[in-house]
């Protein structure tokens, strides 16, 4: 009797072990598939490019690579900088606000500009003679020949 109730404990632990390693290996691939998935799922979503249509309506664009719409992102960055650093209302907190934008998409030499305006007390006079100035972007010219790229704005 004692012998079976080992024979049964020897089989028993046997069974756990191999119930152990099943889980084990089936967790492992699980993982791994997941992680692979998740890596194709990010490279999928790198392909995709969404579209400003004149800065309002957005639309998905499908590309292989990503540096065919480097221009068209250059010249819609390079336009949307100027109408936020040059359109400007007759309201400080507008204008901070316009400028603050602005700010996050361009340099530190842009900073300097705007301080060197404010120091000579631009912002004021326009609040001042409760001017609007409102820049309309006509196109704007990229060269990409050199880095760091050089752009021509023509506005109005």
């Amino acid at each position: 009797m004692e012998f079976k109730s080992l024979k049964n404990i020897e089989s028993s632990f046997r069974q756990i072990r191999l119930f152990g390693i099943v889980f084990l290996s089936l967790c492992a691939v699980i993982t791994v598939w997941s992680v692979w998935s998740s890596y194709r799922f990010a490279e999928r979503q790198r392909e995709k490019i969404y579209v400003l249509d004149n800065g309002k309506s957005l639309m998905l664009a499908l590309s292989q690579d990503l540096s065919q719409n480097r221009p068209a992102e250059a010249r819609e960055h390079v336009r949307r900088f100027h109408e936020l650093f040059f359109t400007l209302s007759p309201e400080k907190s507008a204008i901070e606000h316009n400028v603050k934008r602005a700010l996050l998409l361009a340099d530190k030499s842009v900073y300097n500009y705007y301080s060197d305006f404010a120091e000579k007390g631009y912002y004021n006079r326009i609040i001042a003679g409760n001017i609007n100035q409102v820049l309309k972007v006509d196109s704007v010219v990229c060269d990409f020949n050199g880095y760091p790229y050089r752009a021509v704005t023509y506005a109005t």
